[in-house]
Parts: C-alpha cells; sequence; structure tokens
C-alpha cells in the first residue's frame, strides 16, 4: 500500500454534490492528573465537491470544479478543523479555518492548508510531523510508529450500489509525543494516535464508530453505519422522537489481540445506548464463528460538528456529528478455549463517534 493512495483524492465517479474526501488524526494523550480522562485531540482536513458548507456557524464557500490533480499532488478548496479536550474542559471546536488544501506524494507525502495560518501533515519526514500554527495555537507533534502491526497503512471500504460506498486508508496505532501551546501556556503531550483518509461517495447517512488502544498495544474497533429514522434528526439533543429505527449497513467489530498476534473479527454485532448525565454509555456485544465480545464504553466529554449544505433557500441538509472520549469499562472476548477481560488488558482508552441527520 503506497503513501498515494492515503494523500490522493481521486475524482473518478464523484456523486455531485456528495463525495468528501476527509484525512484526520485522533489523538489520545496521558493525563497523569487524572488518568481515568485521558486528554484528547482531533485535528482534521477535508474536501467536498459542492458550493457551500456550514461547518459549526463556519461558512466555507467554494468552486466545485476547482480541483486540480497530477500524478503526484493534489490542489483544492478545503477545510480545517480540531477539538481538544484538555482533562477537564472540551474545547470544542478548537478552530474552523479554510483556505487552500495541498496534498502531494512519493517517498511519503505531505497534506498542508495555508492562508496565513498553517495546518500540516508530513509523512516525508523522519519522524513524521503534524502541526498547527495559528493565533493563540501551536501544536507541534512527532509520530513515531509503536508496532509494526499497528503502524502499517491498512486499506479497507465498501460499495453499497454502483459507485456507493466509502474507501479508506487507516494507520491503527502510533506512539506521539510533542507540545500545544493553547491558552497562555505550552503543555508536553505524549501518548498515542490513530490516522484514518476516507474517501465517502455517496450521502452521509449516520453511523456508530469506535477505536480503542490497550497499553500492551492491542487495538479494537467497529463501526455501524445505519439508514432510518435517525437520518431525519434535526438538533443536538440526545433525546429524539426520531432515534429508533437503525437499519445497519454493516456492522463489524475487530480485536487485534497483541498477546498472539490475531486479528479477531465480528461482523454480527449489536448496539445498545443509554445516558448518564446525558453523555451515552455504549453496549455492543455479538458472535460470530464461535468467538463472542461483549463490550461496555462509558463516555466522559463530548465534541459535535453541526454540518449543514444548504440545498434551497433556508433548507439544509443537516449531519450532527458527535465524538465522545470514552472508557472501556467492561470487556469479554471469547474465542474458544481463549478469554480476554479487561484485567489482561489494563487500562482501554478510546473515542466513540454518533452521527445522526443526513449531508
Amino acid at each position: 500500500m503506497t503513501w498515494a493512495e492515503v494523500f490522493d483524492a481521486d475524482p473518478t465517479h464523484v456523486l455531485p454534490t456528495r463525495t468528501w474526501w476527509w484525512w484526520w488524526f485522533i489523538l489520545f494523550f496521558r493525563n497523569p492528573e487524572n488518568p481515568a480522562r485521558t486528554k484528547q485531540m482531533v485535528l482534521l482536513w477535508g474536501t467536498r465537491n459542492c458550493r457551500r458548507l456550514i461547518i459549526n456557524g463556519h461558512t466555507w464557500d467554494h468552486r466545485q470544479d476547482d480541483l486540480r490533480r497530477t500524478d503526484r499532488s493534489v490542489d483544492c478548496g478545503g477545510v480545517t478543523a480540531g477539538w481538544w479536550y484538555d482533562g477537564t474542559t472540551m474545547h470544542d471546536p478548537l478552530f474552523v479555518d479554510d483556505g487552500r488544501l495541498h496534498t502531494e506524494w512519493g517517498d511519503g507525502g505531505k497534506l498542508v492548508l495555508a492562508n496565513g495560518n498553517r495546518y500540516e501533515f508530513d509523512a516525508a519526514r523522519t519522524p513524521q510531523r503534524v502541526a498547527v500554527h495559528r493565533p493563540g495555537l501551536d501544536i507541534d507533534l512527532e509520530l513515531r510508529p509503536w508496532t509494526d502491526y499497528l503502524s502499517q497503512i491498512v486499506p479497507t471500504g465498501k460499495r453499497y450500489l454502483s459507485h456507493l460506498g466509502y474507501q479508506m486508508h487507516k494507520i491503527r496505532g502510533t506512539k506521539v509525543r510533542g507540545t500545544i501551546g493553547f491558552g497562555g501556556k505550552t503543555e508536553d503531550l505524549d501518548g498515542t494516535a490513530y490516522f484514518q483518509k476516507v474517501r465517502i461517495n455517496s450521502p452521509t447517512s449516520p453511523w456508530y464508530w469506535g477505536v480503542f488502544h490497550a497499553q500492551d498495544g492491542s487495538y479494537i474497533d467497529y463501526f455501524m453505519p445505519h439508514l432510518g429514522p435517525p437520518a431525519l434528526r434535526r438538533t443536538a439533543r440526545h433525546d429524539s422522537p426520531w432515534d429508533w429505527g437503525e437499519w445497519h449497513l454493516s456492522n463489524s467489530f475487530q480485536f487485534y489481540d497483541a498477546t498472539t498476534g490475531q486479528l479477531h473479527k465480528i461482523k454480527d454485532m449489536d448496539i445498545a445506548k443509554h445516558y448518564v448525565d446525558d453523555l451515552p454509555v455504549f453496549t455492543l456485544q455479538g458472535e460470530m464463528a464461535g468467538k463472542s465480545v461483549l463490550m461496555e464504553l462509558t463516555t466522559y466529554a463530548r465534541a459535535t460538528w453541526v454540518i449543514r449544505q444548504p440545498v434551497w433557500g433556508p433548507i439544509a441538509n443537516v449531519l450532527h456529528y458527535n465524538e465522545y472520549p470514552a472508557n472501556v469499562t467492561r470487556f469479554e472476548f471469547a474465542d474458544g478455549r481463549r478469554r480476554v477481560t479487561l484485567d489482561d488488558l489494563g487500562p482501554v482508552v478510546g473515542n466513540c463517534e454518533h452521527s445522526w441527520g443526513l449531508v
């Protein structure tokens, strides 16, 4: 798998006004003052072949035909955004900005949006670098491999009908160290990171998704896109008369067991949720081919991207894209005689996503 596939924005078979390209990191940083509340950050770059998006009140106007692509680079209008949970407070958004987006590839690759401010992921350097520099905010991070398995580029995706579907390239885990200068102080950061590039070639429907890192290098993720009444939700409130009737397009779960070096997959998963202090607790369970899992995910903060795409006059499609820092508070996995619990894994930290609406 080459870096070209990670940094390219291939416009083949695009769906008019509905194709996304996203590149993003979710970063988990140790919190010595409160280890049960891992600090977290999301940094995102993206573009979409539409005329206008409004993201958390920030308007991005865009020429739909401005993507310029060569065999080694892409230039287009783009957006960038981020949030930061500092262990106590969620800064949401940390920033939303737009400008010219440039990607290039070869021996590694680079992604940068520069408009006087600068937002960059440089994978051509060793160690790789991620940087954000704007008034009042300076982020400088270095990424290094964690394990051979976690730090490789992994392609995945699904086609639902004709060319409708999604393609992803992800790096499940790297080590990360660096600093953030924000709020008048500079803070050292140390932890792990997950990276994903995704091309969505369909209307963006609701989904559940999560990614988790254990200290021993074990890894968990799940993905459950769905259709149904949740696509009609229009507000950020958790309680909604439309929160029912989910029809899952897929419901996949993966567990990489670092002790054995095995990747376990279960495709028949169920998800349930309830709320404590207006934050969700998700419960996942499923079994397939002699394997079973039961997992409880307790969230402790919330960030929300409210993405509006105007349709006509005051009418707009709206997506509420929620991200919740979370701990795994129960984990029971079985595969034949092998049993894995939290006693085996130790603390497992990560992030749960739950989106609703349609854009």
